[in-house]
């Protein structure tokens, strides 16, 4: 008669000629922070018990999450390939990684070369099937952790936000952090609780102040290296991890408006990424939301304003352009193409170079005459036309005023008034939602309270206004950067009668205070030569003559869901078919 095959339970085997790497992860999770004394132990024991040996030191990981494998155990599954070792013994197979699609990956690539994974505290016999399901539904309980895990944070970072707390408490520059919890021996437990809270430091809040005015002084405003370089050497104080302050540190310190009174955070209708894919450094969306904060204010929403113009400008300018030259060094273009102006050097007959003597077309010198015809005018013709312009159409001006109009208030800007405006929607969506909150709880607490439908037509209105408002702040965008021309007077008179006494990158500093761009347009002959350069000055206070113009697609045959308003907003390409209509 025959006998029913019994898988061998238990999978002892002789020593192997390849060592063990013993791999030992302490997680960030509270809940699972295992010691790595205990994990080194147990992985000890279960190698004696099974005669394997192990390879020396053990590979360790200190507070290192389990959902990436940004990890030593990259270098375990390395050596592994390499025939450096047979396998990787872990203190459970929850230490090799809690991220199902990594695990799956990281496991088959290591199981591709002959390696293994054991674990030292679950004795699995993954040669067999129950034992290979066993072993996957260990790592599928593990992933369901996790996961349960973020959920959690993720709800405590939203109670956080919304009772105006950053998600995570901890020490902030130029504050005096007060935790939920605070040590005190009279208290049973030790542990006294109290309301978390941020208070202004006496002696680094001001250096948090200057740190901004630095960043947008003027005429020359200081870089991220000039800050760092302020607070190591010449005041040394440390960062927050008591290290030195970096380029990068200081960006992410100021970009962040903690100091504003603001709390930034990621948009959770984004659906980017960022926050759970560990590769990504920022919101490839940019949806990043200031949410007003609880902690009192180091620099005033001016400043803030200030701070933000400014960053943007700098984006936007090439690196070598940030620390100008030359007097026109960003700001010169080629009226005919629009692309910018470099400057070039000019041979002299003694065969002398002299650095920036000419302005010439960008578009010409990297794309050849295809491209555009090009332009060829003196660096020193273009500047005085620049001067004259300051004298002639600004400064004369600004004598010719009379008293009464010298002494009217300004008009408002037009950033102000869209920040006064969006203040105003901002406070009125914020009450909308205190009343949506207040109902819903009141009929949670008491259904029998309202009606039915009272209850659920008071709940749509209220959600009606808060779409409307958040529209009316959608449609608000941000008014083009017209301020008054008087805003300037002093810094252009100025900048004429000390010209010849600044430096070039001083005076570039004040011009782009106060200009778009200088724009050189050329005259040419019918056989293409060159007959005059005329340069035109693009001041901020006037409407941009360069940006593009909206054109109205009612022309054309729009989609059947498009809106009146984007017929403004939408290209013609847009369009599924661009038909004129007749």
């Amino acid at each position: 008669m025959s006998s029913l095959f019994v898988p061998k339970q238990g999978h002892g085997r002789p020593p192997d000629d390849l060592p063990w790497v013993g791999y030992i992860r302490v997680s960030t999770w509270k809940e699972e922070l295992i010691s790595p004394e205990l994990q080194e132990s147990a992985i000890r024991q279960w190698a004696a018990r099974t005669g394997r040996r192990l390879a020396e030191p053990m590979v360790i990981d200190l507070d290192a999450t389990g959902r990436n494998f940004k990890r030593k155990i990259l270098r375990c599954i390395e050596r592994v390939e390499q025939r450096e070792a047979q396998g990787i013994a872990v203190w459970r197979y929850s230490r090799f990684g809690r991220n199902r699609t990594g695990t799956a990956a990281n496991l088959a690539r290591l199981e591709a070369v002959g390696g293994e994974l054991e674990s030292a505290t679950e004795d699995v016999d993954v040669t067999t099937a129950l034992g290979e399901l066993q072993r996957e539904m260990i790592f599928a309980f593990g992933n369901y952790e996790s996961n349960r895990a973020g959920e959690q944070w993720r709800e405590a970072h939203e109670y956080r936000l919304k009772n105006q707390l950053p998600a995570t408490g901890r020490p902030r520059f130029g504050y005096v952090w007060h935790p939920r919890r605070v040590p005190d021996a009279t208290v049973p437990g030790g542990w006294r609780l109290q309301d978390e809270r941020y208070t202004l430091h006496p002696d680094f809040a001001p250096i948090v102040e200057e740190m901004y005015d630095r960043k947008v002084a003027t005429p020359v405003p200081q870089g991220f290296t000039q800050i760092a370089h302020w607070l190591n050497d010449e005041l040394g104080i440390p960062s927050m991890t008591g290290g030195l302050w970096y380029t990068n540190n200081i960006r992410r310190f100021l970009d962040a408006g903690f100091a504003a009174g603001l709390i930034r955070a990621h948009d959770r209708a984004c659906r980017c990424g960022y926050g759970k894919n560990p590769e990504m450094g920022k919101c490839a969306a940019d949806r990043m939301l200031f949410l007003p904060g609880a902690q009192p204010k180091i620099i005033g929403p001016d400043r803030w304003e200030e701070y933000k113009e400014h960053r943007a400008r700098t984006k936007s300018t090439p690196a070598r352009a940030r620390v100008a030259t030359y007097t026109l060094s960003g700001i010169g273009s080629h009226g005919r193409c629009r692309a910018h102006l470099s400057h070039a050097s000019y041979s002299t007959d003694k065969k002398e170079q002299i650095r920036g003597y000419w302005l010439v077309c960008g578009l010409r010198k990297s794309a050849g005459k295809s491209a555009c015809d090009g332009i060829n005018v003196r660096r020193k013709q273009v500047e005085d036309a620049v001067r004259d312009w300051i004298r002639d159409d600004f400064a004369e001006e600004v004598d010719a005023l009379p008293s009464e109009e010298r002494g009217a208030a300004p008009r408002e800007a037009p950033e102000a008034a869209v920040m006064r405006k969006r203040g105003k929607l901002t406070a009125e969506l914020k009450r909308t939602d205190a009343a949506m909150d207040r109902l819903v709880m009141d009929n949670a607490m008491d259904p029998e309270k309202y009606p039915a439908d009272a209850y659920a037509r008071v709940r749509n209105q209220l959600a009606a206004d808060k779409a409307k408002l958040i529209a009316q702040l959608d449609a608000l965008g941000k008014a083009e950067a017209t301020p008054p021309k008087e805003q300037f007077k002093s810094l252009l008179v100025g900048l004429v009668d000390e010209w010849d006494s600044f430096l070039p990158i001083e005076r570039n500093a004040m011009l782009r205070q106060a200009v778009r761009r200088v724009a050189c347009y050329d005259t040419r002959d019918a056989d293409g030569v060159l007959i005059s350069v005329r340069t035109e000055v693009h001041p901020v206070w006037l409407p941009d003559p360069w940006k593009p113009t909206t054109i109205c697609l009612a022309h054309v045959q729009p989609r059947p869901d498009w809106s009146p308003g984007d017929l403004w907003a939408r290209s013609a390409t847009d369009a599924a078919d661009v038909i004129p209509l007749h």
